[in-house]
């Protein structure tokens, strides 16, 4: 029988694949596609922005997806070795897959928080610089001498003060370092530098501006921080309660699990997480942080 089932999937995937090449006869056009499909459904992209926040751009998003998911795979066959029960497996890998989402959530905003605070105070810096007569290439390496701490390695890799050619290619620079970090706050600041560079637009008011508009923006992030700092700490509490529980249930008295065991329990347990995952999701959307959307440029060049 095992045979004849791993004969139907071999045929079934050879099927597939001939549909596949009769459909589209340029392999690396529907490979292409197939992978631009891929990247929409994983969220690559935002997975890239999320770690380049989080100050982690040194780990590829393909591969912080795929040891999320795989995290997640395992935690699911261990719940259900574990226990023995289908949903208890299934809600042992949404868990983990959903408290390793909550934990670059948790490190993506603070990271995030402390970066826009050093950008604020570099930007008051950079506009006294320009009031007191400077330009903006002077302004970017006193950032890089002397700017806030967390802030003076961003500009650095801008201002590169041992390279000859460092005014001539600011503005690629900028535009380069903009898409690494995916920072809103730096987005706006890059822009106002290009425009001042190559359409020669006054940067000591665009400067003033952000920092006023972004000082407001950062204080109600801290404000709204504290406020949901007890309905998170609710909603990990939600999370991690009842797998501790059903930990102990299996330890201390496993025969009391035995009726979710029975197809009737598993569907009766099904429901029973499926209600509570609703109750969650939407006490997770009434206190999720708005996302502050990026500015997108279609293009750098003069």
């Amino acid at each position: 029988m095992s045979v004849l089932v791993a004969a139907a999937v071999v045929g079934l995937a050879g099927a597939v694949i001939c549909v596949l090449l009769l459909v589209e006869p340029d392999w690396g056009s529907l490979r292409a596609r197939l992978a631009q499909r891929a990247a929409r459904v994983l969220a690559v992209e935002r997975a890239r922005e999320d770690l380049a926040q989080a100050g982690m751009p040194w780990l590829p998003a393909e591969a912080w997806i795929a040891l999320r998911v795989g995290g997640s795979v395992v935690a699911g066959l261990v719940s259900y070795l574990a226990f023995g029960v289908a949903v208890l497996g299934l809600v042992g890998c949404l868990a983990t897959y959903h408290l390793l989402g909550l934990a670059m959530e948790h490190r993506r905003r603070r990271r995030q928080l402390e970066r826009q605070q050093a950008l604020l105070e570099a930007i008051r810096y950079g506009a006294s610089v320009m009031a007191r007569g400077g330009n903006a290439t002077e302004m970017l390496m006193a950032l890089a001498r002397s700017g806030p701490r967390l802030a003076r390695s961003i500009f650095s890799e801008v201002a590169d003060l041992s390279d000859d050619e460092t005014r001539f290619a600011l503005p690629d620079r900028v535009a380069a370092l903009r898409d690494r970090l995916a920072e809103p706050l730096f987005d706006d600041l890059a822009l106002a530098l290009i425009l001042h560079w190559r359409r020669g637009a006054k940067l000591v008011p665009a400067l003033e501006a952000i920092a006023q508009e972004w000082q407001e923006s950062v204080q109600l992030q801290r404000d709204a921080r504290v406020m949901r700092a007890g309905v998170e700490a609710s909603v990990l509490v939600l999370t991690i309660l009842p797998i501790v529980f059903l930990v102990s249930l299996q330890l201390l008295a496993s025969q009391l699990l035995q009726p979710f065991r029975s197809p009737i329990g598993q569907v009766v347990l099904g429901l029973a997480v499926l209600w509570m995952v609703l109750g969650y999701r939407v006490m997770q959307q009434m206190t999720q942080a708005p996302r502050e959307e990026r500015l997108r440029l279609r293009g750098t060049q003069p």
